[in-house]
């Protein structure tokens, strides 16, 4: 209750019509010293307007409305039956009443242990070494440290979590050194921002300073200086992630309400230009909401609109946009979060080809049976959606790549008819099709026939002479050109059902006394 204001004890807030221009909005924000503004139309509040989300506009160019870069007054999701206003402080502005219950919660881990009452946790395993480690080396430096992101997210969820994000005040480096030792790790990588990466066991620490940041133009890396940990919690992608823990009490820092979206469901940004600075982002939520099951905030999909109307996504680099890429395959179903992206007219705007979702599902169901690895699906993807070498090249994929895909498109598009043909071998077809490489079979699934290339990837691929060059020399035939057609042979006959495993010698000497065709 002690994040609540009462409305009556505030009065209302300062309010502006949304036809009001920018400039308008600045003055008033210049002239109040307010952080907040609501917006309206016609007596209604239609959103809030925040100083820092029309500075940035402002900032970066953008031809827009008051409406469009207002924020979501959230009512019934959060704090059911209420229209409450989240500030950049983490507080809550009751625009109603008073509330009886500050939060209805869904059955979880913290609710079931009434755990979410106390704001705290209690550490276990490994986790709680870890922590005892951070205080140790805390108190030696003089520095606060935390746990924050994922991990937290996780420990409230009760998921493992095996990549942990610490953030601490100052002396980064010799906190990272001794934190390695202690966990006789090593450090395996320093960014550019000032982390270390360090592997200890099966675990993977990101150790940074706590910091605050500033994009100076969309899509391009932050700049960073150190600040507080509010604004370090500030500058991240989503609510859920947007926790802190303290490692000596075990207390959930939670300034922006992501305990309460977590366990709501919801995937809220913390600002509604979040995928203008970052268009990154909008691929981690296809991750998280997938994996979850989060559902978009009304905040979360204007910034995606505002993402797709100023084109930012166009903005990345193609390394990065393959690395996005790359952590979609990691998840245990990557084809949801590819669904997301095709929902939300992320691909769309990429990329000029359109599959719809049928295609997208036997493609990659092809591609999970064919175990295909990273680059074969990154390059599955661009054999899907990209309809130019330019296109082909967001993902770093060259364009003499996306030529000869086209060139052995073609020859499998010709040969679609004879490979329905069922007067046609299976061993001649499958001569065929291994000749060309398995992401492109996947993706030509529009009109190769499915069962036949599962088929193949399951079986008719993995078919064997079951005999040797070597075998057939100690035959007592000889070396040359010869043996490799010998081989072909008796696959082929397996293939097409004309001998078992184990047959192959009794079929080899038949077809030698008959004549073995040249």
């Amino acid at each position: 209750m002690k994040n609540i204001i009462p409305a009556a004890s505030l009065g209302l807030p300062i309010s502006i019509e949304k036809k009001a221009s920018m400039d308008e909005a600045l003055e008033l924000f210049s002239l109040s010293g307010e952080e907040i503004l609501i917006v309206m139309a016609d007596g209604e509040y239609i959103g809030a307007l925040s100083r820092r989300s029309l500075f940035n506009a402002k900032r970066y160019g953008l031809k827009v409305n008051l409406s469009e870069i207002a924020e979501e007054i959230p009512s019934g999701e959060t704090f059911p039956g209420l229209e409450v206003l989240r500030n950049p402080l983490g507080a809550f502005l009751v625009l109603k009443e008073t509330p009886k219950s500050l939060i209805t919660l869904k059955e979880g881990p913290l609710l079931q242990e009434g755990l979410f009452k106390k704001e705290t946790v209690k550490l276990k395993g490994e986790l709680k070494t870890f922590a005892q480690i951070l205080c140790e080396i805390s108190s030696e430096l003089g520095v606060s440290a935390y746990f924050v992101g994922g991990v937290v997210r996780d420990l409230i969820l009760n998921r493992p979590c095996f990549d942990i994000d610490v953030v601490i005040t100052r002396k980064v480096q010799k906190f990272a050194e001794k934190f390695a030792r202690a966990l006789q790790g090593e450090i395996i990588k320093k960014s550019l921002f000032g982390t270390f990466k360090i592997k200890a066991g099966a675990y993977i620490f990101d150790i940074a300073q706590m910091r605050w940041e500033y994009y100076e133009a969309p899509a391009r890396l932050p700049r960073i200086a150190p600040g507080p940990l509010r604004l370090d919690l500030f500058r991240r992608d989503f609510t859920v992630n947007a926790l802190a823990l303290c490692p000596v009490t075990g207390q959930i820092v939670d300034f922006y309400g992501g305990v309460a979206d977590i366990f709501s469901q919801k995937l809220r940004v913390l600002h509604v230009l979040s995928f203008i600075d970052d268009p990154t982002r909008i691929f981690r939520a296809a991750r998280y909401a997938t994996r979850f099951n989060l559902e978009l905030t009304k905040t979360t999909l204007r910034a995606i609109d505002l993402a797709l109307k100023f084109e930012t996504l166009n903005l990345l680099t193609p390394a990065r946009l393959r690395n996005e890429f790359l952590r979609i395959f990691e998840e245990k179903e990557p084809l949801k979060a590819i669904l997301f992206l095709k929902k939300h007219r992320i691909l769309k705007k990429l990329f000029s080809l359109d599959p719809d979702e049928t295609l997208f599902k036997k493609a990659f169901h092809l591609a999970e049976v064919a175990g295909l690895g990273e680059r074969a699906e990154i390059e599955l993807v661009a054999l899907l959606l990209a309809g130019s070498p330019e296109e082909f090249a967001k993902l770093e994929l060259s364009t003499k790549k996306f030529e000869s895909y086209q060139r052995q498109r073609k020859s499998l598009e010709e040969k679609a008819s004879w490979l329905l043909d069922p007067a046609i071998p299976v061993s001649e077809k499958v001569f065929f099709l291994e000749k060309f490489p398995k992401e492109l079979l996947c993706a030509s699934v529009s009109f190769l026939d499915e069962d036949f290339l599962l088929r193949c990837f399951k079986h008719y691929f993995k078919v064997s002479p079951g005999l040797s060059g070597k075998d057939l020399k100690r035959l007592g035939l000889n070396s040359g050109p010869i043996l490799g057609k010998i081989l072909k042979k008796i696959r082929a006959a397996k293939l097409d059902g004309q001998i078992k495993d184990g047959e192959e010698i009794t079929f080899l000497e038949k077809e030698l006394k008959n004549g073995f065709p040249s």
